[in-house]
Protein backbone atom coordinates (compact mmCIF):
# COMPACT_ATOMS: atom_id res chain seq x y z
CA UNK A 1 0.00 0.00 0.00
CA UNK A 2 2.65 2.60 0.94
CA UNK A 3 4.74 1.60 -2.57
CA UNK A 4 1.50 2.47 -4.18
CA UNK A 5 1.15 5.57 -2.53
CA UNK A 6 4.67 6.45 -2.80
CA UNK A 7 3.98 5.82 -6.78
CA UNK A 8 0.75 7.80 -6.58
CA UNK A 9 2.29 10.44 -5.19
CA UNK A 10 5.89 10.81 -7.42
CA UNK A 11 3.41 10.27 -10.68
CA UNK A 12 1.75 13.56 -9.54
CA UNK A 13 4.35 15.52 -8.64
CA UNK A 14 6.69 14.20 -11.61
CA UNK A 15 3.63 15.01 -14.21
CA UNK A 16 1.87 17.91 -12.42
CA UNK A 17 3.35 20.43 -14.09
CA UNK A 18 1.87 18.70 -17.62
CA UNK A 19 -1.42 18.05 -15.82
CA UNK A 20 -2.00 21.99 -15.59
CA UNK A 21 -0.86 23.06 -18.75
CA UNK A 22 -3.17 20.57 -20.60
CA UNK A 23 -6.04 21.56 -17.94
CA UNK A 24 -5.30 25.27 -18.96
CA UNK A 25 -5.01 24.44 -22.79
CA UNK A 26 -8.09 22.88 -22.67
CA UNK A 27 -9.90 25.80 -20.46
CA UNK A 28 -8.23 28.44 -22.68
CA UNK A 29 -9.34 26.85 -25.94
CA UNK A 30 -12.78 26.39 -25.04
CA UNK A 31 -12.86 30.02 -23.91
CA UNK A 32 -11.52 31.06 -27.27
CA UNK A 33 -14.00 28.68 -29.33
CA UNK A 34 -16.78 29.40 -27.32
CA UNK A 35 -16.15 32.51 -25.69
CA UNK A 36 -17.39 36.54 -26.36
CA UNK A 37 -15.78 39.36 -25.06
CA UNK A 38 -17.08 41.47 -22.47
CA UNK A 39 -17.55 45.20 -21.64
CA UNK A 40 -14.07 45.53 -19.44
CA UNK A 41 -12.10 43.32 -22.18
CA UNK A 42 -12.56 39.85 -20.49
CA UNK A 43 -13.72 36.86 -22.06
CA UNK A 44 -16.53 34.70 -20.89
CA UNK A 45 -18.94 32.10 -21.79
CA UNK A 46 -22.03 34.67 -21.80
CA UNK A 47 -20.63 38.00 -22.41
CA UNK A 48 -20.53 39.04 -19.36
CA UNK A 49 -17.97 40.95 -16.75
CA UNK A 50 -15.98 38.33 -15.62
CA UNK A 51 -15.31 38.23 -11.57
CA UNK A 52 -12.79 36.92 -9.59
CA UNK A 53 -13.36 36.22 -5.71
CA UNK A 54 -10.48 37.55 -3.45
CA UNK A 55 -10.23 33.91 -2.40
CA UNK A 56 -9.69 32.60 -5.77
CA UNK A 57 -6.92 35.07 -6.59
CA UNK A 58 -5.12 33.91 -3.46
CA UNK A 59 -5.36 30.11 -4.29
CA UNK A 60 -4.26 31.00 -8.28
CA UNK A 61 -0.99 32.76 -6.16
CA UNK A 62 -0.33 29.42 -4.02
CA UNK A 63 -0.78 26.81 -6.86
CA UNK A 64 1.94 29.19 -8.68
CA UNK A 65 4.15 29.42 -5.22
CA UNK A 66 3.52 25.69 -5.16
CA UNK A 67 5.04 24.62 -8.84
CA UNK A 68 7.45 26.78 -8.62
CA UNK A 69 8.53 24.71 -5.31
CA UNK A 70 8.06 21.64 -7.10
CA UNK A 71 9.57 22.33 -9.68
CA UNK A 72 12.89 24.03 -8.58
CA UNK A 73 13.64 22.86 -4.49
CA UNK A 74 12.40 19.23 -5.85
CA UNK A 75 15.14 18.63 -8.44
CA UNK A 76 18.04 16.56 -7.72
CA UNK A 77 21.57 18.28 -8.53
CA UNK A 78 22.67 15.56 -10.81
CA UNK A 79 19.67 13.65 -12.94
CA UNK A 80 22.29 12.06 -15.06
CA UNK A 81 23.32 9.98 -11.85
CA UNK A 82 21.05 10.55 -9.37
CA UNK A 83 18.06 7.85 -9.39
CA UNK A 84 14.26 8.36 -8.15
CA UNK A 85 16.35 10.88 -5.55
CA UNK A 86 18.50 7.96 -3.80
CA UNK A 87 15.35 5.97 -2.75
CA UNK A 88 17.40 3.53 -1.62
CA UNK A 89 19.32 5.38 0.87
CA UNK A 90 19.24 4.97 4.39
CA UNK A 91 19.88 6.60 7.64
CA UNK A 92 19.28 9.66 5.17
CA UNK A 93 18.85 13.24 5.72
CA UNK A 94 17.64 15.15 8.83
CA UNK A 95 16.97 12.25 11.10
CA UNK A 96 20.71 10.37 10.85
CA UNK A 97 23.39 11.15 13.74
CA UNK A 98 27.14 11.87 13.73
CA UNK A 99 27.59 8.33 15.21
CA UNK A 100 25.93 6.63 12.02
CA UNK A 101 28.17 8.36 9.72
CA UNK A 102 31.16 7.29 11.36
CA UNK A 103 29.92 4.04 12.04
CA UNK A 104 30.01 3.66 8.18
CA UNK A 105 33.80 4.78 7.83
CA UNK A 106 36.30 2.35 6.13
CA UNK A 107 39.50 1.36 7.15
CA UNK A 108 42.60 3.00 5.28
CA UNK A 109 43.15 0.96 2.42
CA UNK A 110 39.50 -0.10 1.48
CA UNK A 111 39.07 0.07 -2.11
CA UNK A 112 35.12 -1.22 -1.63
CA UNK A 113 36.22 -4.58 -3.05
CA UNK A 114 38.18 -3.49 -6.17
CA UNK A 115 35.36 -1.00 -7.07
CA UNK A 116 37.53 1.92 -6.01
CA UNK A 117 36.36 4.93 -4.06
CA UNK A 118 36.22 8.70 -5.93
CA UNK A 119 35.96 11.38 -3.20
CA UNK A 120 32.62 11.94 -3.67
CA UNK A 121 30.97 8.86 -3.78
CA UNK A 122 32.84 8.01 -0.79
CA UNK A 123 31.71 10.75 1.63
CA UNK A 124 28.39 10.23 -0.05
CA UNK A 125 27.99 7.18 1.39
CA UNK A 126 28.95 7.78 4.80
CA UNK A 127 26.47 10.72 4.70
CA UNK A 128 23.92 8.69 3.27
CA UNK A 129 24.63 5.16 3.34
CA UNK A 130 24.23 4.84 -0.27
CA UNK A 131 27.33 3.57 -2.54
CA UNK A 132 26.01 3.04 -6.13
CA UNK A 133 25.14 6.41 -8.16
CA UNK A 134 25.92 5.45 -11.80
CA UNK A 135 25.90 1.96 -12.80
CA UNK A 136 28.34 2.86 -16.59
CA UNK A 137 31.08 4.70 -13.45
CA UNK A 138 30.69 2.27 -10.47
CA UNK A 139 33.40 4.21 -8.80
CA UNK A 140 31.89 7.65 -9.18
CA UNK A 141 29.47 9.49 -6.33
CA UNK A 142 26.45 11.60 -7.17
CA UNK A 143 28.29 14.98 -7.52
CA UNK A 144 31.56 16.31 -7.52
CA UNK A 145 33.76 16.90 -4.22
CA UNK A 146 33.32 20.72 -4.26
CA UNK A 147 29.22 20.36 -4.40
CA UNK A 148 28.83 17.60 -1.93
CA UNK A 149 28.01 19.44 0.80
CA UNK A 150 25.32 21.65 -0.86
CA UNK A 151 24.10 18.64 -1.93
CA UNK A 152 23.38 17.22 0.80
CA UNK A 153 22.03 20.55 2.39
CA UNK A 154 19.55 20.08 -0.77
CA UNK A 155 18.44 16.43 -1.21
CA UNK A 156 19.05 15.33 2.34
CA UNK A 157 18.67 17.90 5.10
CA UNK A 158 21.73 18.52 5.56
CA UNK A 159 23.00 22.10 7.40
CA UNK A 160 26.01 24.39 7.19
CA UNK A 161 28.25 24.38 10.37
CA UNK A 162 31.43 26.65 10.89
CA UNK A 163 33.46 24.59 13.33
CA UNK A 164 33.43 20.92 12.06
CA UNK A 165 32.73 17.88 14.38
CA UNK A 166 34.46 14.39 14.22
CA UNK A 167 31.70 13.26 11.59
CA UNK A 168 30.93 17.11 9.47
CA UNK A 169 31.59 15.99 5.75
CA UNK A 170 33.12 19.23 4.36
CA UNK A 171 33.44 20.48 0.49
CA UNK A 172 36.75 22.40 -0.54
CA UNK A 173 37.64 23.03 -4.09
CA UNK A 174 35.57 25.63 -5.65
CA UNK A 175 37.64 27.71 -8.00
CA UNK A 176 39.13 24.09 -9.28
CA UNK A 177 37.18 21.19 -11.81
CA UNK A 178 36.07 18.79 -9.14
CA UNK A 179 36.98 20.32 -5.95
CA UNK A 180 37.21 17.46 -3.23
CA UNK A 181 35.23 16.43 -0.48
CA UNK A 182 36.23 14.84 3.27
CA UNK A 183 35.07 13.49 6.65
CA UNK A 184 36.37 15.62 9.14
CA UNK A 185 37.64 12.72 12.43
CA UNK A 186 39.31 15.11 14.95
CA UNK A 187 42.67 16.91 15.80
CA UNK A 188 42.95 19.02 12.05
CA UNK A 189 42.25 15.73 10.31
CA UNK A 190 40.22 14.38 7.98
CA UNK A 191 39.15 10.98 6.61
CA UNK A 192 38.27 10.83 2.56
CA UNK A 193 39.21 8.71 -0.62
CA UNK A 194 41.35 9.16 -3.58
CA UNK A 195 44.23 10.53 -1.25
CA UNK A 196 46.04 7.58 -2.65
CA UNK A 197 44.31 6.28 -6.03
CA UNK A 198 40.67 5.59 -5.32
CA UNK A 199 41.33 3.88 -1.87
CA UNK A 200 40.60 5.52 1.47
CA UNK A 201 42.94 7.58 3.68
CA UNK A 202 43.31 9.26 6.62
CA UNK A 203 45.93 12.46 6.68
CA UNK A 204 46.16 15.79 8.30
CA UNK A 205 44.66 18.71 5.77
CA UNK A 206 44.01 22.43 6.20
CA UNK A 207 40.30 22.23 7.55
CA UNK A 208 40.00 26.36 6.56
CA UNK A 209 39.81 25.34 2.96
CA UNK A 210 36.56 23.72 3.38
CA UNK A 211 32.51 24.11 4.15
CA UNK A 212 30.77 21.96 6.54
CA UNK A 213 27.74 20.22 6.73
CA UNK A 214 26.07 18.00 9.71
CA UNK A 215 22.52 16.55 10.13
CA UNK A 216 19.74 18.65 9.94
CA UNK A 217 19.06 17.79 13.86
CA UNK A 218 22.56 17.53 14.90
CA UNK A 219 22.92 20.74 17.76
CA UNK A 220 26.14 21.57 18.99
CA UNK A 221 24.78 22.90 22.21
CA UNK A 222 23.76 20.16 23.19
CA UNK A 223 26.33 17.30 22.32
CA UNK A 224 30.05 17.95 24.72
CA UNK A 225 31.50 14.59 23.03
CA UNK A 226 31.49 12.82 19.62
CA UNK A 227 33.29 9.61 19.71
CA UNK A 228 34.83 8.62 16.28
CA UNK A 229 35.89 5.21 14.98
CA UNK A 230 38.93 3.14 13.81
CA UNK A 231 40.67 4.39 17.28
CA UNK A 232 40.49 7.99 16.91
CA UNK A 233 40.38 9.91 19.74
CA UNK A 234 37.43 11.65 20.86
CA UNK A 235 37.31 15.35 20.60
CA UNK A 236 35.16 17.81 23.14
CA UNK A 237 33.31 20.40 20.68
CA UNK A 238 34.36 22.92 22.28
CA UNK A 239 38.22 23.07 21.69
CA UNK A 240 37.68 22.09 17.84
CA UNK A 241 37.56 25.91 16.95
CA UNK A 242 41.03 26.94 16.62
CA UNK A 243 40.07 27.60 13.25
CA UNK A 244 36.82 28.57 13.17
CA UNK A 245 35.93 32.07 11.52
CA UNK A 246 39.12 32.47 9.91
CA UNK A 247 39.13 34.50 7.01
CA UNK A 248 41.48 33.86 3.76
CA UNK A 249 41.63 35.53 0.63
CA UNK A 250 40.35 32.01 -0.38
CA UNK A 251 37.13 31.89 2.16
CA UNK A 252 35.68 34.81 3.74
CA UNK A 253 33.24 34.55 6.65
CA UNK A 254 30.68 37.63 6.41
CA UNK A 255 30.06 40.04 8.87
CA UNK A 256 28.28 42.85 9.38
CA UNK A 257 29.83 45.74 7.75
CA UNK A 258 31.37 43.88 5.48
CA UNK A 259 32.25 45.00 1.69
CA UNK A 260 33.84 44.06 -1.82
CA UNK A 261 35.71 46.71 -1.50
CA UNK A 262 37.19 45.95 1.92
CA UNK A 263 37.96 42.53 0.70
CA UNK A 264 39.58 43.74 -2.50
CA UNK A 265 41.80 45.48 -0.03
CA UNK A 266 42.68 43.13 2.46
CA UNK A 267 43.22 40.13 -0.63
CA UNK A 268 44.17 42.98 -3.96
CA UNK A 269 46.23 45.60 -1.77
CA UNK A 270 44.46 48.19 -3.19
CA UNK A 271 40.50 49.12 -4.16
CA UNK A 272 40.08 49.24 -7.90
CA UNK A 273 36.92 50.23 -8.86
CA UNK A 274 36.60 49.75 -12.65
CA UNK A 275 37.43 45.93 -11.99
CA UNK A 276 34.89 45.60 -8.93
CA UNK A 277 32.07 43.98 -11.08
CA UNK A 278 34.44 41.45 -12.18
CA UNK A 279 36.25 40.60 -8.55
CA UNK A 280 32.95 40.36 -7.43
CA UNK A 281 31.95 37.86 -9.75
CA UNK A 282 34.43 35.79 -8.67
CA UNK A 283 33.20 35.33 -4.71
CA UNK A 284 30.45 32.90 -4.53
CA UNK A 285 27.74 32.14 -1.44
CA UNK A 286 28.21 29.09 -0.13
CA UNK A 287 25.44 28.81 2.83
CA UNK A 288 22.82 31.77 2.32
CA UNK A 289 22.18 31.42 -1.61
CA UNK A 290 24.33 28.48 -2.78
CA UNK A 291 26.30 29.25 -5.99
CA UNK A 292 25.18 32.64 -6.39
CA UNK A 293 28.17 35.60 -7.19
CA UNK A 294 28.22 38.50 -4.87
CA UNK A 295 27.84 40.37 -8.61
CA UNK A 296 24.58 38.23 -9.04
CA UNK A 297 23.56 39.73 -5.56
CA UNK A 298 23.75 42.79 -6.67
CA UNK A 299 21.98 42.46 -9.42
CA UNK A 300 19.38 40.31 -7.75
CA UNK A 301 15.54 41.08 -6.85
CA UNK A 302 16.61 42.03 -3.31
CA UNK A 303 19.97 43.89 -4.69
CA UNK A 304 21.87 42.22 -1.59
CA UNK A 305 25.89 40.74 -2.88
CA UNK A 306 27.08 40.19 0.97
CA UNK A 307 24.79 38.11 3.68
CA UNK A 308 25.70 38.66 7.36
CA UNK A 309 26.95 35.05 8.43
CA UNK A 310 27.35 33.77 5.01
CA UNK A 311 30.68 32.22 3.71
CA UNK A 312 31.98 33.34 0.49
CA UNK A 313 34.02 31.48 -1.34
CA UNK A 314 36.51 32.73 -4.57
CA UNK A 315 36.35 30.89 -7.70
Amino acid sequence: MKNLEKRIKDFLINHLAILLILFVFILSGSFLVFGKVSENGSLTLDGSNAKIEKSTEQFIEDSQKALARIMNDDKSSDEKTIEENDKDAVGQGFHTTLEEILSRRRADGDNDNGNGWQCSKYTAYLATGKKDYSRSNPDYGPVHGKDIANWLVKNYGFKYIDVPVPGAIGSTGFNTAYGHTVMYVGNNSVNDANFSPLRVFTHGDNISNYVWVVPGNYNQTTTNNTTTSNNTNSQPTNKINNQSNISTCEKIYVKKGDTMSGIMQKCEGKVNWPLMNDYAKKWYSTKVVPNQSVYDGWNSKYGVGLFEGDIIIKR
